[in-house]
């Protein structure tokens, strides 16, 4: 088998059956499953095993003494690993049958795809399909080497099938020099830190693709927000450090990173994560009919940073296609 794929766990009881079975429902069953738990407090793992004694099927399952976190479980998979390529998904989220087949056969088909994605679509807690999903990533080899040479950061989603070898040489899942404690700054945005270090490998032609096509459900909940300042922080991190590496300088750690930071920088960022939680909490608002409110949002959310709207219409409602 060539292919890993992992499931990582924390408290996924809800859940976890319908992704396990949209796993056995894959049309290619050629891949080795591991799943992760990360110290759950619920039932997970004892459904998970209950599943696959009335399901028979190759798997591996790892539980952590202590919680550690998504970014440390993601790179013990890609350490623990030997196949050349690896898939995570989520484990309350939902595949096509067809994923796993359609993204192993394009990055087998080219010695130079080291990545690819595809498209998602949004589902609610109770699996129904809602407005919006995400449709990033570029569809052609020349077009991803064009954009990695600019400097940019590779937004993709977890469940891009990817070369170990190539995440291991590009350091991995970034684990360390963060603060202890809460929160835990490596469990934002991990994902991209990671493909956008191995978009370095564009210099050797070498390059992430997408599919145009929605085979995966990623579930929303539908709670109200308020973490966009620390996805802001890392994203602004992953980018100072793309542009140090480019230009030959040693990368920061995070606290290096934070420590150095003015406080109008902060202000700045500050301002971003309001407009993102303001849109963010505008739909919450419009789903419970309270149209006023969802407005007032809206229009906060374009006081604090008027680009962020439309930047978020064009690339989760499928405008960019």
């Amino acid at each position: 088998m060539n292919l890993t794929l992992a499931i990582c766990i924390y408290n996924a009881e809800q859940y976890i059956i319908e992704t396990l079975e949209s796993v056995m429902a894959q049309t290619m069953q050629d891949f080795y499953l591991l799943i992760i738990d990360d110290c759950s407090t619920d039932s997970s793992v004892d459904i998970v095993k209950d599943f696959f004694i009335k399901y028979p099927r190759q798997y591996k399952i790892i539980t952590f003494d202590k919680n550690k976190g998504i970014a440390n479980a993601r790179n013990f998979a890609l350490n623990y690993t030997n196949t050349e390529f690896l898939l995570f998904i989520d484990a309350d989220d939902l595949l096509e049958p067809t994923l796993v087949e359609k993204e192993f056969i394009s990055i087998t088909h080219d010695k130079d795809i080291i990545g690819v994605s595809c498209w998602s679509q949004f589902i609610n807690e109770k699996g129904a399909k809602i407005h919006g999903g995400t449709f990033l990533g570029e569809k052609e080899k020349s077009l991803f080497i064009e954009k990695a040479s600019k400097k940019k950061l590779i937004f993709l989603p977890i469940h891009t099938m990817f070369s170990t070898n190539y995440a291991k040489k590009a350091g991995g899942f970034c684990i360390s020099g963060f603060p202890e404690g809460k929160p835990r700054m490596q469990d934002y945005c991990e994902e991209l830190d990671l493909w956008t270090r191995m978009s370095d490998f564009y210099n050797e032609g070498k390059a992430f693709i997408t599919i145009p096509e929605v085979l995966y459900y990623y579930r929303k909940s539908d709670g109200l927000s308020s973490n966009h300042f620390n996805m802001i922080l890392k994203m602004r991190y992953t980018k100072t450090n793309l542009l140090r590496r480019r230009s030959g300088e040693k990368e920061l750690t995070f606290i290096e990173f934070y420590s150095a930071l003015s406080a109008q920088k902060l202000k700045e960022y500050q301002r971003d994560a309001k407009a993102a939680d303001a849109l963010r909490n505008s739909v919450f608002y419009l789903k419970r009919k309270n149209i006023i409110r969802a407005i007032g949002l809206v229009l906060l959310s374009l006081w604090y940073k008027p680009s962020y709207l439309f930047d978020k219409l064009k690339h989760n409602s499928g405008l960019k296609k």
